[in-house]
Order: structure tokens, then sequence, then C-alpha cells
């Protein structure tokens, strides 16, 4: 049986080709959130039929056309699309082509209206029929434009502004275009993170490392390392299907029961170096601790790590620094041994 439906599909677009492990895993992981972002935003209560690689295939039944509520969910995904890019810039951590790429990131819409039927795979149900077909055939065209929102003629039969007529194998499919660039006039204002540091250093340490900067920022900001060269550690919990990035939380669970939420933090360093930190308020007798790795790449591909520690403490709490010193540099030379030793037996994000 045939039933008339609105068809929608998202298509998020800009990510160029990739040849590094890390550029394609983060890609991944970014175009996730975003399609998730997107199936979140979903005024109109649009049934989500397929994830197709970048893009959304979504649909409503539906006998009539509202044309005004199908622009209220373009803008509505628009701006939420754009706004979590905005807001990833700033909170970026990782310099990789993937996530230092991600602002060009864009977006397009397809819309179309027409009769379908349903195609049941297991448990299942599936749209079906020529009019899916002219849909995702319209995902390629000759739009002279970035973004945009395709309407076929089923969707809006009088327009006469911008408008196209496509040939494809089964035929020709007239359709206009709106320009969606205007959108981003009504974007909100995002805060940068702040850039602080606590009062006292505890720690500083340099070591080389024979492996190039960017490979071994992955390593130590990438959580599925961490067990591999962080010593004390029982279990780690984080987000599997996020990139780390600022803001970001994970809990470490050390003495067996001693659980310690940490925050991925950034600050400013020297524009030839990489940095990546996290801080804590659960290191007992202070207000937060801080530890900064910070990464410079040497002319022989080797890389130059300096780790520091700094503290605020609780009132009295100064009293404990010298013993702090000397067990926080226990700890945290351990942990740079251990991954110096990973990366001279040969260990490499790329494989």
């Amino acid at each position: 049986m045939t039933q008339n439906a609105i068809l929608f599909i998202p298509d998020i677009s800009g990510f160029t080709e990739f040849v590094h492990h890390t550029d394609i895993n983060h890609s991944k992981h970014i175009v996730s959130e975003l399609l998730e972002l997107l199936i979140d935003t979903n005024t109109m209560n649009l049934e989500l039929a397929e994830i197709e690689g970048d893009a959304l295939f979504m649909y409503k039944l539906e006998n009539h056309v509202d044309i005004v509520i199908i622009k209220k969910q373009i803008e509505a995904m628009y701006l939420a699309f754009h706004t979590h890019i905005k807001r990833y810039e700033y909170q970026r951590i990782c310099h990789c082509g993937a996530c230092s790429s991600a602002y060009n990131l864009k977006i397009k819409f397809i819309v179309h209206y027409g009769d379908i039927e349903f195609i049941k795979v297991k448990d299942s149900k599936k749209p079906y029929g020529s009019h899916v077909i002219q849909i995702h055939r319209l995902l390629k065209n000759n739009v002279p434009i970035e973004e945009y929102a395709i309407f076929t003629e089923n969707i809006l039969p009088e327009n006469k502004t911008n408008k196209l007529i496509a040939e494809y194998d089964f035929g020709t499919v007239t359709f206009t275009y709106t320009p969606l660039s205007h959108l981003k006039e009504k974007l909100p204002e995002i805060e940068p993170i702040p850039n602080d540091v606590p009062k006292h250093k505890l720690f500083d340490e340099t070591q080389l490392v024979k492996i190039p900067a960017l490979e071994l920022y992955e390593v130590i900001s990438n959580f599925d390392y961490r067990l591999l060269w962080v010593k004390g550690i029982d279990r780690l919990e984080y987000d599997k299907n996020k990139v780390n990035r600022a803001g970001q939380k994970h809990k470490c669970l050390v003495n067996k029961n001693q659980e310690v939420e940490q925050t991925t933090i950034t600050r400013a360093v020297n524009k030839n170096q990489l940095v990546y930190g996290e801080s804590t308020t659960k290191v007992p007798f202070t207000k937060r601790m801080n530890n900064y790795f910070i990464l410079e790449e040497t002319e022989n591909g080797c890389t130059k790590l300096r780790v520091e520690v700094f503290a605020d403490f609780k009132p009295f709490g100064v009293l404990m620094k010298p013993l702090m010193k000397k067990n926080i540099k226990k700890v945290v030379l351990e942990n740079i041994r251990a991954l110096t030793l990973l990366i001279d037996s040969g260990f490499s994000t790329k494989k």
C-alpha cells in the first residue's frame, strides 16, 4: 500500500581525503557527533529511515505539505550544526587534519514529497519506491553554492526563484534551491575556554621522545592508549564515541576503589608547540591540580616533551607542598619512563 510522505535528507560534506589513521578515526567521531545532534534537533518528528555515511534519510507520513514547518526544521538543524562546529573550534585540542579542518564542514538539505511503500527487512521497515530513488539522486546536483536547501516541485510547485532541472537515468527532476549562509547571523556567541593556570608549580621535567610531535600527542591525549603508559590506574571510564577535547571529563579508578574525575584542559603555548592538559579537584589538600604536556618537535623528527604540574591549595594545604612535590615527581617520572619505553618498543598509532 502506498502512502504520501515528506522525504528529508540532511547531508554533511567538507572533509578532504585523509591518509593518516588518526584523521580517519577522528573524522568518524566528529561526523557521528554531528549526526546525533541532527537527530536530536528533530522538531518535525521525522522518522529516521537510515544513517547513510555522512547523511540521514528521514521521512514523515503526511497528506499535505507545510513549507513553513519544513523551513523551521531546516533552520533548527542548520543552527545546531554550526553552533556545535563553532564551539568545537574553541574546545578542540587535537591538531590532526580532521580536527583542525572541522570548521570547514558544510550541510545541505534535500526535501521531496511523494508516495512511498515500505519494504520489511527482519524487524525494520524501510521506505521504498521511485520517490526514494529521486531524492537520493538529488544529492548529486549542479547547485553552484555549498550550503543550501533543495525543494523539488512537489514541495514548492510555484517557486520560480533559483529553479533548476536535473537529468538522471530515470528522467528529469525540477527543483529550486535556497541559500542558507544568511542563517549564520543567528548563531549564538560562544565563549572561549578559560586559560588559567594554578598558582603553585609542583613539577617540571623535560624528556626527548623518539617520535614526531603529532603522533606523540595522539598517544598522550587519546584515552585508548592511556593504560599502556600511565601506572596505578585500574580502570578508565570515558566516552569512546567522542574525540577528546577541552571540557570533556573522564574517570580513573585508582587503588581499587578511589574514583578520580579529570577534565581535559588547554593553555597558551608558543606557536611551534602543542599542549595537552588535565585538571582535577579530587587531590587531597588542593582546590585544583592541573598537569600539562607540552610538545615541541625537533629537527630530527623527535619530540621534546615537557611535563608541568600546578596546584591551588586549600587553607593550610600549602604546608603539604614539599611532600606532594616529592610524591608527584615520583609518579610523573615513572609515567614518562613508561611512555618512553612504549615508544622505543616500536609502538605507533598508525598500526
